[in-house]
This record gives structure tokens, C-alpha cells and sequence, in this order.
């Protein structure tokens, strides 16, 4: 008889859904093996932590519907349900495959850390769970001894040899009544087991409830990470679209990256901060262009008036608004002028001299938000990492896209050395020339230093024939220049910019007006 290993009323969907997600996911793949060795039921345990937050009703089985080596994950279960912390989770997890995975992955780290933590100071607690690893093992053996001999009983069938087919038989029967005793050793030792974290969920209620909650609040702020670091920042679920974009398997996998890398937090968190900046700048860009150039008519969701959108959500004319809207008769905001080019790419020459070290994640956050503007123009997006060491880097993303494969990259990347500055603007008009049907690129330098290549840049940009002046001409690309604090010279920069900007860091108004506006 097949075992009902669930305690909570999943199906036959739920468990093939979460095998899924498990071979999605490296880091709950490490706490299946993690799990298992402290407790033998950990993996059902998971399978129900996933049905609890995914399913739209979940509810507890009856003591009668499972096997009993289950009690202990009834009674965690029973408690992790009536938490607090599991009630907030649940209002983000119904029916998403993303959010249910990370909660399942924080949910299984802290009941992980708590039964390990119980044994620290239970003797009999992990006395018991000791002996219910033994009896699972020999458990495991003796089944496997099982189907050995099933396997051997049907080839001696298939060949009709029924000496063999005997001697396959009596080791059925060995390997049976081995297997029934496991599973009576096994059915004990939990028994143990489950009276005694019972007795710890009671006496430790409010350990547990404080595990849950931070349980509950690591997957949100995991979620939040992955929009901060894929999508438009916060606000109006820009993020929660741009992110369904990405394959599960992909969300999924970044997710497993970010938990890992405490530099890919931080660029998220400033990414966030920095996006939600620049969409505000953008909008209000946005507002001024629309002033100048009006009203026409088309399709351009982003551009839709408000009085459009009204009558797309009131039921009374939503019909109306959507056969317009299919004829291409919908009101939007027109653009500012004609334009015969596209808009050549967004290119951030970015400092990664020593000095720029402490400020590096912020950079870097710095660097999605203007991908993100880039990726809302349609327009491709460089990063070209400078400094004088000899392994230089250039990051090139079309339209504005990455991958998480990207992102590390990104991540990782820091050249250190010192300041070179001819290099870099080589690489951005390298980068221009190569579009041959774009115009009006623009350059975004930033720096905290001086060049030491001070005489290449000098020849480098002051030929009147060179490719920097020939090209700045025929493209008819901006450079705007932003110097990082007070140990660097405004002369340097002068050499190629149509603009310079001072700041003590990414965060200053000065910048975000002259950058996030571009």
C-alpha cells in the first residue's frame, strides 16, 4: 500500500508541481539533503510547506488519513499555519510559483535551524532523531533489497527459470520481513521524536512564532530583490510584469544567486532606490514632453491618456475602449517630434579605480536604473568598467536586456588600479560607429580621479580630424561627465563634455536630475 506521506490536502498536481520546483531550485536541492539528515520526514515536510503557501485552500488532514511516522509534520505544520508570519506570507504566495518557492526555501531554512537548534540542548530529542535516522536507513536498505528481488523474479520469469525465480522468491521474503521491521523501528523512534518536539513547540512557542516571522519577511524581501534587480522598481506592479517575463526556472535560479551573494544584495537594494528615482524623473519628463506635442491617436499603452484608462477599468465602457483600442483609435499622448534615426545606445563609462571600491554596489545599482531607462526608450545599453589595469571589460546589453548570467558578471566584476580615461571613450565611439542607423547616443562618464593617461587623451581628443571629433559630429552623441567627489580636476573632463556634474556620490539630486532625465 502506498504511503500518504502529506499531511496537508495536496494532490496528485501539487506533488508533480513541486518536484518541479525543486529541480528548479539548487538551494532547496541543499535543503532536502540538509533536511533529511536531521529529520527522515524533511522532504514531505517541504513538499507541504510549498502546498501550504500555494494552494488557494489548503487545510490540515486528519490524523486517520496519514501514516503516523507523519504526526511530527502535522504538528509542525498545525503550528506554522496559525502563525502570524505564515498568515502575511500567504497573502503574496496563492497561486504564484515564485513567491511560493521562496517561501518554501525560507520557511524550510528556519524549521531546519530550529529542530537543530532543539537538539543542541534536548538530550532526548536528538537521541530519538538519531534512532529514526538508523531505522530510515535500514529502512531505505531493506526496500532496496525488495525491488532487487522483485527486479530478479520477473527476469527469471521472462526466462523461465524457476530455480531462479525460488531463490528470487525467498529473498522477497527475507527483504520483506526486513522492511516491515525498519518501518515498526522507524514508526517508534518517530513516536519519540514527535513527543518531544511537541513538548518544544509548546514550551518554545515563542522561539518558533519569532523563526516564522523572519521566515515570512526574508521571502519578501527576496522577492523584493529580484524586482529591484530585473524590473522598473517599485510602484504600480511594473516590477511584478516586468519580472513574470523571465522564465521560472531563471527567477528562480537568481533568487538561489542573490541569497548567496551579499554584493548582488546590495546592488539590489541601491537598484531599487535608484529606479524608483529615475521612473519619477522620467515621468515628469515624460509630463513637460507632453506638453509640447499633444494629443493623437494610437496604441502606445504607456501613453494612454487618463481618460482612457478610466474607461478601460469601469465595466461600462470597457468594451467601447477595447474595440477602439484594437482599431488603433484609443487617445494617447504624441510623441515630441519626428524622428527618421532611433536613438543611439545609453553608454556608462564607469570608473572602477580603487577608489571607487566603497562606493561599488552603488554604482552598480546606479547602472540598472539607467539600463532600465534604456530598456523603456528601446535603446541599447553598455557598461564599460575603466581604470588603468590591463583586463578591461565591456558589458553590452540590446534593448536594455540581461540575463541573470549578467548580472553576475556585473556583480563580480571590480578592476581596481588606478585612472585611464582614453580607453573608455574609445570603446563608447567604437560602440556608436558600429550602429550605422542610430543617432544621438548619449555618453555617461563617471569618475573620482584624475588620468594618468593625460597626454594620450590630450591627442585622442584635441585632433580636429580624429574619430572622437569626426564622429561626435556625424553621430551627434552627448557626453555627460560626473565627478565623484573633491580630489578631481574639472579640466580633464572638459576635453569631451557637454556637461559636468559634481556629487559626492549617486545619490545627489545633481545627478539624478542630469541623468535620469536623458
Amino acid at each position: 500500500m502506498t504511503k500518504r506521506e502529506s499531511v496537508i490536502n495536496t494532490d496528485r498536481f501539487d506533488r508533480r508541481r513541486f518536484g518541479q520546483i525543486l529541480d528548479m531550485s539548487e538551494r532547496l536541492q541543499e535543503l532536502e539533503k540538509k533536511g533529511q539528515e536531521v529529520l527522515p520526514t524533511f522532504r514531505p515536510l517541504m513538499t507541504d510547506l510549498w502546498a501550504s503557501l500555494y494552494k488557494m485552500k489548503p487545510s490540515l488532514l486528519k490524523e486517520e488519513e496519514f501514516d503516523k511516522e507523519y504526526q511530527t509534520n502535522h504538528d509542525l505544520m498545525k503550528r506554522i499555519i496559525s502563525e502570524e508570519g505564515y498568515l502575511q506570507a500567504r497573502s503574496a504566495t496563492k497561486l504564484d510559483d515564485l513567491s511560493s518557492a521562496l517561501g518554501t526555501i525560507r520557511f524550510s531554512e528556519k524549521v531546519h535551524e530550529w529542530v537543530e537548534e532543539q537538539k543542541s540542548f534536548n538530550d532526548a530529542l536528538r537521541d530519538a532523531l538519531e534512532e529514526a535516522m538508523k531505522a530510515q536507513q535500514s529502512l531505505n536498505h531493506a526496500q532496496q533489497k525488495q525491488q532487487e528481488a522483485q527486479e530478479k523474479i520477473l527476469e527469471a520469469e521472462k526466462n523461465s527459470d524457476s530455480k531462479a525465480r525460488g531463490i528470487a522468491k525467498r529473498r522477497q521474503t527475507k527483504a520483506n520481513k526486513q522492511v516491515n521491521k525498519a518501518q515498526v523501528s522507524l514508526d517508534q523512534a518517530m513516536q519519540q521524536v514527535q513527543s518531544q518536539l511537541f513538548q518544544s513547540l509548546s514550551e518554545g512557542r515563542k522561539r518558533f512564532s519569532q523563526a516564522i516571522a523572519d521566515a515570512s519577511q526574508e521571502a519578501h524581501e527576496a522577492k523584493v530583490d529580484l524586482v529591484n534587480l530585473l524590473a522598473g522598481g517599485s510602484g504600480a506592479g511594473v516590477g511584478e510584469s516586468e519580472l513574470q517575463k523571465l522564465p521560472l526556472r531563471d527567477q528562480i535560479k537568481l533568487a538561489g544567486l542573490l541569497s548567496k551573494n551579499k554584493k548582488m544584495k546590495e546592488i539590489a537594494d541601491w537598484a531599487g532606490r535608484f529606479k524608483a528615482i529615475a521612473r519619477k524623473k522620467q515621468k515628469n519628463k515624460q509630463a513637460e514632453t507632453i506638453d509640447r506635442s499633444g494629443v493623437t491617436l494610437g496604441i502606445d499603452v504607456e501613453r494612454l491618456l487618463p481618460s482612457e484608462l478610466v474607461a478601460y477599468k469601469n465595466p461600462l465602457t470597457k468594451l467601447d475602449f477595447l474595440r477602439r483600442y484594437a482599431e488603433g483609435q484609443t487617445m494617447t499622448y504624441a510623441r515630441e517630434g519626428k524622428e527618421t534615426l532611433g536613438k543611439g545606445p545609453i553608454i556608462l563609462c564607469l570608473d572602477q579605480s580603487g577608489s571607487m571600491a566603497n562606493i561599488d554596489g552603488q554604482s552598480k545599482g546606479f547602472a540598472l536604473a539607467l539600463m532600465m531607462i534604456a530598456k523603456r526608450q528601446r535603446r541599447d545599453f553598455a557598461i564599460i568598467p575603466f581604470s588603468s589595469a590591463s583586463k578591461q571589460k565591456m558589458f553590452f546589453y540590446e534593448k536594455g536586456k540581461m540575463k541573470p548570467s549578467d548580472l553576475v558578471n556585473l556583480a563580480e566584476t571590480f578592476l581596481g588600479g588606478g585612472t585611464s580615461f582614453t580607453p573608455p571613450l574609445q570603446k563608447a565611439v567604437n560602440i556608436i560607429e558600429g550602429k550605422k542607423l542610430y543617432s544621438k547616443a548619449d555618453i555617461v562618464f563617471v569618475t573620482d580621479g584624475d588620468p594618468g593617461d593625460k597626454h594620450a587623451l590630450l591627442k585622442y581628443i584635441s585632433l580636429e580630424d580624429g574619430m572622437f571629433t569626426k564622429k561626435r559630429k556625424e553621430k551627434n552623441f552627448n557626453v555627460i561627465s560626473v565627478l565623484i567627489g573633491q580630489s578631481v580636476s574639472e579640466s580633464n573632463v572638459k576635453l569631451f563634455s557637454d556637461k559636468i556634474v559634481w556629487a559626492s556620490d549617486f545619490q545627489n539630486e545633481s545627478v539624478a536630475n542630469a541623468i535620469f532625465t536623458i
